[in-house]
Parts: structure tokens; C-alpha cells; sequence
């Protein structure tokens, strides 16, 4: 079976460490017996950086030796004077310490650690409309390697740095042979982006070698993951690193922390943790050429900051409030229809009342009516891989658009003839979407609102007994935006909803005011208290 074939998912990150750094960073070797090490003092950061020893290393140095800085003002402005960098003043203030702190003792970080703390920034979380995955930064211009899977055709891809910079990227090459791709976003954003250094050994990892990736699983940002190169083949590497959902396009490090491959897919048997397939690296340097080449002196997608995820969850005390409030919300104030598409509008206490306080309702109810032509629309149903993808209850409003199921014109009019002719039985109802799913756009007032994430996912059926007959697939839109589209100041809020058909217009809806006020009220918890 082809490597295109066995595709799942993976991670990526970055490395540029020399012997001289790992050593002084760690000031004893990885594994070492934990030892009193002299605390690092102001004096010594600026004694360091008078000789000449880089911001990197420094920075390495107080992040694995005890310190006692004095971090009031008089000793910022001595720092500031000494002309020691911003950079290294907020490692000193990240180290937790100030005048007569307690050195942090006995505490070892080891070189992977040390790795890992800087590697991050050449990582990137990568998004498109089908979900997310990880890319890596491999040229100072932009150039971004990740999986071809993670962007696939969609329009909306984005790469995010950290909690707060999230910027527009495009692709430049693909290959779904290999499922490699390049993309190019403007690094600039984010200063303290770093290049990856790709091992140029032949092979570039020994088997048996200690491997490790940096990516972004399910609803995590830059997790460190280890494991050990098992087997190098000429065109993959198999490892029992662990890959999951989101992992996919990362970077797969060797032991010197230089990039060897692209985190791809994982196989498991059984309840085992199964084995993992990483794309060598050398699979993608033909892509990476041409896009160089491609790229030339052109400009990247302009570094507009797009909307983040809010760095909260929404507060689970206040969902369980809400869920057991004496006369919780209906339901028919989150759903509507508009022409071919049911519309859910999902905030986090829905999503808690849905899945857990309504189970059994739901369950009965499915019993109750599994012969019916077409259970009543529920916006929180089949969602539970969504919730993973986008965070379990953040902070956010989740449209769903799905387009409806009707009896098609040709079944309907058979199986009335059939009726009126008299017949015991009329055969199975055959059902199709009405419609396929584009983009949505959500309006407070006048003003467009920009998601932080546009989904288009599949939404597939296949349904065939003695009442229907359906068989049929189209694409659903799951949009997350920000509270505040649904805010009082709006005075109208609207959703306007594309089908695929180019001849088809977009279909409009002004969200009716109960929906708008009930959503507002579900965000309660989180605005701050005046």
C-alpha cells in the first residue's frame, strides 16, 4: 500500500544547537546526579553578555541553574544600563526569583528539555477548514513544511506562532503522492521565529536513535513527544513515537536535534500504542526547491492578525449552573432553518446540557423514531470529534450550517402514484441534500466578523431499510467566532450562508433576537465583573 494510503496524522518543530551550547546551558551532562550548582546572579549575566556570549546561550543558562537575581527596579535599571537585551532580562524575570529568592535547588533539565524550550518557535500550528495539524519553519523567508493532508483543498489556511499570533498563510507546493507541502507566511509577525536545521547525514537517523517531534495533538499547542527510530527505510521512517490527531506535518527530531522527517501516520493493532510513519526528509527537498524558486522576490501573504481562541476555557461551575437551572433555555432558541440548511448556534452551555444532562433523552428518542424519514436537527450531535479539534467548551459561539435531507421529486411522485393506485406497499422513500455547503459570513450590525476558524467538514449518510433510502454526502460549515458578534451593541445581528453553486445565491438571515439574546446570556460567566 502507498505511504499517500496509511496517512493519519503528526506534529513539527525546529533545532540549531551546537555542543558548546547544550553544555553551558546545562553547566553538567544530560542525566547527570543532581548537584549544588553556585546560583547566577546579576553580575553574572552581565559579565556574560560583556564577553560576547549569545542571547540564546544565556537564556539557556538561566533556565537550568539556580538563580538569585535581583529583579526590583534598581536591579532592572543596572541590567538596562549594562546593556543587557530585553530578551534575556524577561528569561531572568521567567525565573521566578528576586532580591533573597531561594535558588531553585535541585531541580536538572536535561539537553532535550533545553531543546525543547527553544525549538518551539520554529514550530507551527497549522489550520485549514478541515482542522488542524503542525508545520515547521525551514527557511528564514517563510517557507513552512507540513503534511499535505492537514491543508488539503481548502481555501482558509492560517499557521499560529503562539496563543496570540495567528496570521494568513498560503500554499505554495504540494504533493499528495508523498503528502508533503510548502507554505509560505510572513515570519516577520512573530520575532521569535527560528529556522529548523535539517540533517543533512546519510542516513539521518540511526536506528535505535532517540527521536522526538514538538506539535500540536488534538487541542494541545506545542507538546514534546519521544520515542526511538525503530526502522530507517529508504523513503520512511517507522518509530514508536506517539502521533495523534493534529500531530500530523510536525517535525520528527534525531538526537542532535536536527529535522530527519514529517510526522505522517500511525498504525495501531489492537490496544497497543502501534507504530508511527515518518516521511524522510529528503522527500521533500525537490517541493522545497521549487518553491524556493517559485517564491522568488515575491512577498508573502500580508501578517494580518487573525482571531484566536480565548486563552480560557469557559468556567465548568458555570456550566453546570446554567445546566441545572429550574427552566433551562429550549432548544428552539439555537436552532432555525433557512431554505435547504438547518442552522445551530452552539455556545458551551448548550454543548454540556446536550451531551451530558439530555443523553438519555436523546437515546430514547432514537429508539422511539428510527423508522422515521428524518430525525429532528440537533446542532450538537456527531460533533464530539469537533469538540476535540476545537477545545471541549471554549470560550466561543460554533455555527453549524447543515444542509437539509428531503425525498427527492421523482421518489415522492413514484411512491404517490403508487399509493393512489392502491398498492399495500410503496417502497422505500430515496433522500438527498437539498444543497452543498461553501462559506458562511456572520455580520453585527454592518460590520463583517471574522471567525477564528472556518470548518468544512463532510457530512456523509447511508441509511437503507424498508422506509428510506439514503445515500449521499455533502459538505456542512462549522464556524467558531467570538462572543461579541452576539453582543447588545450589534442591534442586528446576520448570518448569511453560500452554497456551492456559483448561480446560486447567498441566503440570507437576520438572527431573530431571542436566539441573539439568549447567547449573549450564555457568555455571562465569562465577561469580566464591573
Amino acid at each position: 500500500m502507498g505511504l499517500g494510503r496509511r496517512l493519519v496524522t503528526k506534529m513539527s518543530v525546529t533545532l540549531q544547537a551546537t555542543v558548546a551550547v547544550a553544555i553551558l546551558s546545562l553547566g553538567f551532562l544530560s542525566g547527570a546526579v543532581c548537584q549544588d550548582v553556585k546560583a547566577l546572579t546579576n553580575e553574572d549575566v552581565i559579565g556574560l553578555v560583556k564577553v560576547g556570549i549569545g542571547t540564546e546561550v544565556i537564556k539557556a543558562k538561566i533556565s537550568t541553574t539556580p538563580s538569585q537575581f535581583n529583579t526590583s527596579a534598581e536591579g532592572l535599571a543596572q541590567l538596562k544600563a549594562a546593556g543587557v537585551p530585553d530578551e534575556i532580562v524577561v528569561a531572568m524575570l521567567g525565573a521566578g526569583s528576586g532580591t533573597g529568592s531561594t535558588p531553585r535547588g535541585r531541580r536538572v533539565l536535561d539537553a532535550l528539555s533545553v531543546e525543547y524550550r527553544r525549538l518551539q518557535n520554529a514550530v507551527v500550528t497549522v489550520w485549514s477548514e478541515t482542522g488542524h495539524g503542525t508545520g515547521f519553519i525551514v527557511d528564514p523567508r517563510g517557507l513552512i513544511l507540513t503534511n499535505q493532508h492537514v491543508v488539503g483543498p481548502s481555501d482558509y489556511i492560517a499557521v499560529q506562532f503562539d496563543a496570540d499570533h495567528k496570521i494568513p498563510a498560503r500554499l505554495v507546493e504540494a504533493d499528495p503522492g508523498k503528502d508533503v507541502a510548502v507554505l509560505w507566511a510572513s515570519v516577520a509577525a512573530f520575532p521569535e521565529a527560528l529556522t529548523a536545521t535539517i540533517s543533512t547525514a546519510k542516513p539521518p537517523v540511526e536506528e535505535g536513535e532517540r527521536v522526538f517531534t514538538i506539535g500540536s495533538p488534538l487541542s494541545q499547542r506545542k507538546i514534546l513527544t519521544t520515542g526511538t527510530a525503530s526502522k530507517v527505510e529508504e523513503h520512511a521512517i517507522i518509530s514508536d513515537i506517539n502521533i495523534n490527531p493534529g500531530n500530523s506535518g510536525g517535525p520528527l527530531f534525531n538526537s542532535a536535534g536536527e529535522v530527519v522527517g514529517l510526522t505522517t501516520f500511525s498504525e495501531q493493532a489492537g490496544h497497543g500504542p502501534g507504530i508511527s510513519g515518518i516521511v524522510r526528509i529528503e522527500e521533500a527537498f525537490p517541493l522545497l526547491e521549487r518553491a524556493r524558486s517559485r517564491t522568488g522576490e515575491g512577498q508573502p501573504p500580508e501578517a494580518v492578525l487573525l482571531p484566536v481562541e480565548p486563552s480560557t476555557a469557559f468556567p465548568l461551575d458555570a456550566i453546570k449552573t446554567a445546566t441545572g437551572a429550574a427552566k433551562p433555555p429550549e432548544l428552539s432558541a439555537y436552532v432555525f432553518g433557512i431554505h435547504d440548511y438547518d442552522i445551530g448556534i452552539i455556545t458551551p452551555p448548550l454543548m454540556f446540557r446536550q451531551s451530558e444532562s439530555q443523553r438519555e433523552a436523546l437515546e430514547s428518542h432514537k429508539k422511539r423514531s428510527k423508522d422515521s424519514k428524518a430525525e429532528a436537527f440537533n446542532p450538537t450531535e456527531s460533533l464530539h470529534n469537533w469538540a476535540a479539534y476545537a477545545g471541549a467548551y471554549q470560550a466561543v459561539v460554533t455555527i453549524r450550517a447543515t444542509p437539509k435531507l428531503r425525498e427527492t421529486f421523482l421518489s415522492s411522485l413514484g411512491r404517490g402514484l403508487a399509493a393512489a393506485g392502491g398498492a399495500a406497499y410503496v417502497g422505500p422513500a430515496t433522500m438527498r441534500f437539498k444543497s452543498d455547503f461553501l462559506k458562511m459570513e456572520l455580520y453585527c450590525g454592518s460590520k463583517l466578523v471574522t471567525p477564528i476558524q472556518p470548518g468544512r467538514i463532510a457530512h456523509v449518510i447511508d441509511v437503507r431499510n424498508q422506509f428510506v433510502k439514503a445515500t449521499d454526502a455533502t459538505y456542512e460549515g462549522v464556524y467558531s467566532y467570538p462572543s461579541e458578534a452576539f453582543a447588545p451593541t450589534c442591534g442586528q445581528v446576520t448570518l448569511k450562508v453560500f452554497p456551492v453553486k456559483a448561480s446560486e445565491a447567498p441566503i440570507v438571515k437576520v438572527v431573530e433576537p431571542k436566539t441573539v439574546a439568549q447567547v449573549w446570556a450564555d457568555f455571562e460567566p465569562c465577561r469580566p465583573k464591573q
